[in-house]
């Protein structure tokens, strides 16, 4: 068993996963990183590099139309998810752009647009009062006042996060990968400023800003599965288990199987002239029972297929996280182990769609409450983790804010930790990060928010408890879970 628990912090160290993927929003390495400013020549004959519309300018680091810059500016500040019904591969221009709209905000990441570049409305609107009130001071006669800039001290009266106040100066020399104060850690495309500033608002130091655009795309590279990775598991577990290709090769009970069930029994010799009707139904039952108990093993199969190519994406991220190398190896198996299925919770959180009221992952299947219970499921374990899904739906949570609540959770407080103190003051890092961007993100009062932010990781908790005793009632059961699920979540086979 300690030989499984060490193969889980071996998982980044092999090729089972895809590299990151390509369109993530950090990953423009085919984009010139700073465009030269001033006027573009012949700009009528320029195109949009998104949908080959004609370009206005550049926007949010990109050559686009201004279709294509308010289409991503919507995405960006609404967040969100849409979902291709064409196999995710669409050739975008000026017809497809209104028909698949995942495949057109891939093409407008691939062409270098910037999430953080998207100014949110309420900067917008507090920019706009601004200068409305210098229009008012200037009508009045009176000069307009210089807008205020922090002092040193107002901006250094708290010392950066990764200091030796809140953790020792040999792992303070880990951070040092997040980049220099103001040197943007190292030119990729992520080390631009996350978020514009907002006026009277408190900034966030450069090492918080550069640990949040790190956490932002580690978050997006291990996301999400890819369709490689989709195959290639398929053909690992098909080729390791016979049982599970059988169950592959299961098209799934529907109302025309039955049909044809019950019509195939019919036709059988002596089946209606030497039988009783009620022994009739009961046969008939007995197959019809047998083909969803097949297809219940199908939903299942899915649905463990994808946890387990989502837990090695968590731990993929999590061995990325500052710090997290510091720790001893025990810990690092603790923290893994104990965090995957409220990590799981918080994916699950950023793939809900509410218009469908259901979880969409890489393959695009929708995973509906009913999928879920098709499976075997209980029913009110599930209504909770949609519930759960829906209220983050609503509290608007951005992929910054999601980023650092994961982190707080992959560090929070276990048992059998060695050294838990270091552990709680490598979280108190994180944590502070997130009070700082509530701060400085969000329209007041940040306080609340901050404290909202902060109490739905005691739900994750409570609902990964309840993962483990869902693991329970399968086993009871005689639903099989593969090894990998059973060890990670400490449930015996």
């Amino acid at each position: 068993m300690q030989f499984v628990s060490e193969s889980i912090l071996l998982l980044a160290g092999h090729d089972d996963m895809s590299p990151p993927n390509s369109n993530g929003p950090f990953n423009n390495n085919n984009v010139e990183e700073k465009k030269k400013k001033g006027p573009l020549p012949r700009l009528s004959e320029e195109l949009c590099l998104v949908c080959g519309d004609r370009a206005s300018g550049y926007h949010y680091n990109a050559l686009t139309c201004e279709g294509c810059k308010g289409f991503f500016r919507r995405s960006m500040t609404k967040n969100i998810v849409y979902v291709c019904k064409y196999g995710q591969n669409c050739e975008i221009d000026m017809y497809m752009r209104r028909k698949c709209q995942e495949c057109r905000l891939k093409k407008c990441l691939a062409v270098g647009m910037r999430p953080e570049c998207v100014v949110p409305e309420f900067t917008c609107k507090a920019k706009r009062q601004e200068k409305e009130k210098q229009r008012g001071r200037a009508r009045s006669g009176s000069v307009p006042s210089e807008p205020s800039t922090p002092t040193p001290s107002d901006a250094g009266d708290k010392r950066g996060i990764l200091s030796p106040a809140t953790i020792s100066q040999d792992e303070v020399a880990v951070a040092q990968g997040a980049g220099e104060p103001g040197g943007g850690g190292g030119g990729g495309p992520g080390s631009g400023p996350l978020c514009m500033p907002v006026p009277g608002r408190k900034t966030l130091t450069a090492e918080q800003d550069e640990l949040i655009n790190r956490l932002v795309r580690y978050q997006e590279e291990y996301e999400s599965p890819t369709k490689e990775d989709m195959r290639r598991s398929a053909l690992e577990r098909s080729s390791s288990d016979p049982a599970e290709l059988q169950c592959k090769q299961i098209t799934g009970l529907t109302v025309l199987t039955v049909r044809l069930i019950v019509e195939f029994t019919k036709q059988l010799p002596g089946f209606q002239d030497k039988l009783c009707r009620d022994d009739q139904i009961c046969l008939v039952k007995a197959q019809v029972n047998a083909s969803a108990a097949d297809d219940s093993e199908l939903h299942l199969s899915r649905i463990t297929e994808m946890t387990i190519l989502t837990i090695k994406l968590i731990v993929e991220f999590s061995k990325r996280l500052t710090f997290f190398d510091r720790l001893l190896k025990d810990d690092q198996i603790t923290l893994l182990k104990a965090c995957s299925s409220e990590v799981m919770m918080l994916r699950c959180a950023r793939r809900y769609d509410e218009d469908t009221e259901s979880i969409v992952f890489a393959n695009n299947y929708p995973y509906t409450r009913a999928a879920y219970e098709r499976a075997g499921l209980d029913a009110s374990t599930i209504e909770k983790n949609f519930k759960f899904c829906k209220k983050m739906s609503k509290m608007k949570v951005d992929n910054a804010e999601y980023a650092l609540l994961t982190a707080i959770d992959i560090f929070s407080d276990r048992c059998m930790l060695q050294e838990p103190e270091k552990v709680e003051r490598i979280q108190s890092i994180y944590v502070e990060a997130l009070r700082a961007y509530v701060d400085f993100q969000r329209p007041p009062p940040t306080g609340v928010i901050f404290a909202k932010l902060l109490s739905v990781l005691t739900e994750v908790r409570q609902l990964g408890k309840l993962n483990t005793e869902l693991c329970w009632s399968l086993k009871l059961k005689q639903k099989t879970l593969p090894p990998f699920l059973h060890e990670i979540w400490d449930v015996p086979a």
